[in-house]
């Protein structure tokens, strides 16, 4: 009978010894030759290329290849190789206004799928390639699948859970991190080596540890830390249920099979959704600063701020350089009127979280500088909360955030 073995798939259990001469097997009929398993004995006897992450590889073509497909979509993209916004907003981002607020439920399926530079993709897809090189065999194709996929839902779950509305995200972190979580359950599988646990626990952590540390010191910046969470809950509970249940990692039970078929057939059916909305997407994109055409810094914001709002004018962003600039030249009322037209143009931006946020700090400090500290204080109570580090900053440094 097979044991529940964690790693090793097809492990057969010694039998009971017995104190009896064994009786003389039966004389049998020839039989049939037996089909071929799943992986086939091709692989299955060929040591080299049942160890070879086909899979892993696959998964990183296909990653590419999305990635060059949006390249060609993208409406802009910026010198440092980031996408627009807009952009990845037609192909499929997800994020709360847009999935929950407009009830674009399809883009949970597209979004673990897209990346939003080269830099992302690359980092994403190294740790793919170094994990899936220790886990794959491992586990077997089947299960490596159904935890890549189930992982990048829980990520897409706690996404929209911890951040807030207006934040906009993509990539395969979300899944990424489910199969890191899994390597680290897979690291004591109690028929390997100490060598191999060692490797795969150091491998597991080297990785899992900058993905989930900062969740604890408040996960602010622009890397989606609760997606990472999400997908690292469920590729662990995943991993850790052969152990649990009935199961093992010599097939993938038949319900578990329909799971990831189902989310085979779901993703073609999200990229059809992602087909219908592009072009009133994109159309949308013509009325917000490109990523080409973005300032660099507070100074460059200021400078052309007159230009960006008259191109711009539905822009929040454009609004809130031209307070900025206002504020420089102390013209007190005029950066006031500019920074609530940006929180009013913000409000209604599925990628406006960031920019509204911003308007608010901004304006907490054009009512400190006029005395009102009341109005001041109740306006930075929402960008003190948030996540962006550098106004969050500006007013602790003014004493605004209590």
């Amino acid at each position: 009978m097979a044991t529940n073995t964690f790693g090793r798939r097809g492990v057969v259990a010694p039998s009971p010894r017995s104190f009896q001469p064994a009786p003389l097997p039966p004389v049998a009929a020839p039989v049939a030759p037996r089909p071929l398993a799943a992986e086939g004995t091709f692989f299955g006897d060929n040591k080299l290329l049942a160890d070879i992450p086909f899979l892993t590889i696959g998964l990183i073509f296909g990653l590419l290849l999305i990635y060059a497909l949006q390249r060609n979509l993208a409406i802009d993209v910026a010198p440092d190789g980031s996408l627009d916004v807009r952009s990845l907003i037609a192909q499929g981002a997800s994020g709360y206004d847009l999935v929950v607020g407009r009830n674009e439920w399809w883009r949970i399926g597209l979004a673990p799928l897209l990346h939003g530079s080269n830099w992302h993709l690359i980092g994403n897809c190294v740790a793919l390639f170094i994990v899936g090189v220790r886990l794959e065999s491992l586990i077997g194709r089947g299960w490596f699948s159904l935890i890549f996929v189930a992982s990048a839902v829980a990520g897409e779950a706690g996404s929209l859970l911890g951040n807030g509305p207006g934040t906009v995200g993509v990539g395969a972190s979300g899944a990424i991190t489910g199969l890191i979580a899994a390597l680290f359950v897979a690291s004591f599988e109690p028929e390997a080596d100490a060598d191999q646990t060692m490797s795969r626990l150091k491998t597991s952590l080297f990785f899992g540890v900058p993905a989930l540390l900062p969740l604890a010191f408040g996960a602010s910046g622009n890397v989606n830390y609760y997606a990472h969470a999400g997908g690292a809950l469920a590729g662990g509970a995943l991993a850790i249920m052969p152990w649990l249940a009935f199961w093992s990692y010599d097939s993938l039970p038949r319900s578990a099979g329909m799971v990831l078929l189902a989310g085979f057939v779901g993703s073609l059916v999200c990229a059809g959704f992602a087909v219908a909305h592009y072009s009133s997407y994109m159309a949308d994109a013509a009325y917000y600063i490109r990523a080409s055409e973005a300032p660099a810094n507070a100074g460059d914001m200021a400078s052309r701020s007159l230009d960006l709002v008259t191109r711009y004018p539905k822009d929040p962003r454009a609004h809130l350089f031209r307070a900025i600039y206002f504020l420089e030249k102390a013209s007190l009322n005029a950066a006031e009127t500019e920074a609530r037209t940006a929180m009013s143009l913000a409000a209604s931006d599925v990628a406006g979280g960031p920019t509204r946020v911003g308007a608010q700090g901004l304006m907490a400090v054009l009512l400190w500088a006029q005395g009102r500290s009341s109005e001041a204080k109740a306006m930075a109570a929402e960008p003190c909360r948030a996540k962006l580090a550098e106004v969050r900053r500006i007013l602790q440094k003014q004493k605004l955030c209590s």
